[in-house]
C-alpha cells in the first residue's frame, strides 16, 4: 500500500499559498451512500493533483476502513495520544491513479480505532498533545475530509460547525429528504457562511439519483423549504447516479471510484470535485481569516472540541 510523503509546494499559480480545506460529509438518515461519496471524492480529489487525509468521523457505525478494504491497519489515533507512534506510522496511504501520481496527488486514510467519545475524558493537556500530534497533516494535505455520521445529534453537527464546508448527502428517498431538511434546521444559522455574498458553507449532494432533472427537482424541494421556513438554503453542488458498480464494490470491499473510474457514478463524483475546487479554490475569493490560533488543522479540531466535548470538561 504505499507511496511516498514527499511534500510538494503549496502554491497556487497567482504564487499564494495554499491552506488546508476542512470538509465535512454527512447525512440525515443511514444508507444514502455518505461513505461511499467521501471514499470516492477522496480519490477523485487526489486526480486533480490535492492530497487528501480521510477521517472516519462516524461515532456510532465507523465501517470507512472496510470500506476502503483495510483490514490489516496496524495503528490507529489510540497510538497517537500515547505518543507510542507518529501521524506518518498511523496514515494508510493507498495506490492512486497514474495521473494522480503524475500530479503528486495522494489519499491517506486516519484510522480511528479510539473512539470520539473516548478522546471526550482526555484532560487538558493530553488533548492539546493530541492536536499538536494532529498539526502535522498540515504539511501532508490539502483537503482534510470526515465521513461524519448520520441524524441531528451532537456527535454528527460538531464536525458542521468546525468544517469550512458540509456536505449533506440525501436521496430522493422522501424520509432521506425529510431527514436532510432535519439537519439544515438544526444546524440553523452555523449552516451559512457568506462569502462575498454567496453561501457556501452547506452543499446538498443528492446521491442514487436516475437522473440529473430528477437530481435538481429533490435539491429544489429542500432549497425552497429552507428558504420558506429558514430563511436561507444550502448551494445545490451536484448529484451521483445509480450505478451497479456502487453495490458491486461495496460487497468486494471496494471503492467504487478506484473499481471504474469511468463509470457513471465516477463521473459524477469527478464532477463534484471540480465543483470543489472551484470553490474552495477559484480566483478572487476573499475569504475572513481567523486568528493565527483558530486557523489550521488545529483551529479545526479546536473548533470541534468546543462543540464535540463542551459537555465533558
Amino acid at each position: 500500500m504505499v507511496l511516498d510523503n514527499r511534500e510538494k509546494n503549496k502554491s497556487n499559480s497567482a504564487g499564494q499559498p495554499q491552506r488546508l480545506h476542512t470538509l465535512s460529509i454527512l447525512s440525515g438518515k443511514g444508507g444514502v451512500g455518505k461513505s461511499n461519496i467521501a471514499a470516492a471524492l477522496s480519490f477523485a480529489l487526489a486526480d486533480f493533483g490535492k492530497r487528501v487525509v480521510l477521517i472516519d468521523a462516524d461515532l456510532g457505525m465507523a465501517n470507512l476502513d472496510i470500506l476502503c478494504g483495510v483490514t490489516n491497519a496496524r495503528y490507529n489515533i489510540a497510538h497517537l495520544i500515547e505518543g507510542s507512534r507518529n501521524l506518518n506510522e498511523i496514515l494508510v496511504h493507498f495506490r492512486t491513479s497514474q495521473r494522480a501520481q503524475s500530479q503528486n496527488g495522494g489519499v491517506a486514510l486516519l484510522p480511528g480505532g479510539y473512539g470520539l467519545k473516548e478522546i471526550a475524558d482526555l484532560d487538558e493537556f493530553a488533548m492539546e498533545r493530541l492536536f499538536d500530534a494532529l498539526s502535522g497533516l498540515e504539511n501532508l494535505s490539502d483537503y482534510l475530509i470526515m465521513d461524519a455520521g448520520a441524524g441531528i445529534h451532537k456527535g454528527v453537527l460538531s464536525f458542521a460547525y468546525a468544517s469550512e464546508i458540509t456536505l449533506l448527502i440525501t436521496t430522493p428517498e422522501p424520509t432521506s429528504v425529510r431527514d436532510a431538511y432535519g439537519v439544515i434546521k438544526s444546524l440553523g444559522a452555523s449552516a451559512w457562511q457568506s462569502i462575498e455574498g454567496a453561501t457556501t458553507g452547506l452543499m446538498l449532494v443528492v446521491n442514487m439519483v436516475s437522473s440529473s432533472r430528477e437530481a435538481q427537482e429533490v435539491a429544489e424541494r429542500i432549497r425552497l423549504a429552507s428558504m420558506q421556513y429558514l430563511g436561507n438554503a444550502p448551494l445545490y453542488l451536484g448529484y451521483v447516479l445509480k450505478d451497479d458498480i456502487i453495490e458491486r464494490s461495496v460487497k468486494n470491499w471496494r471503492i467504487f471510484y478506484r473499481a471504474d473510474p469511468n463509470s457513471n457514478a465516477s463521473i459524477c463524483v469527478r464532477n463534484l470535485a471540480g465543483e470543489l475546487l472551484r470553490i474552495c479554490e477559484g480566483t478572487n475569493i476573499q475569504r475572513e481569516k481567523l486568528p493565527d490560533e483558530e486557523t489550521g488543522v488545529k483551529g479545526f479540531f479546536r473548533r470541534l472540541a468546543k462543540t464535540l466535548f463542551s459537555d465533558n470538561k
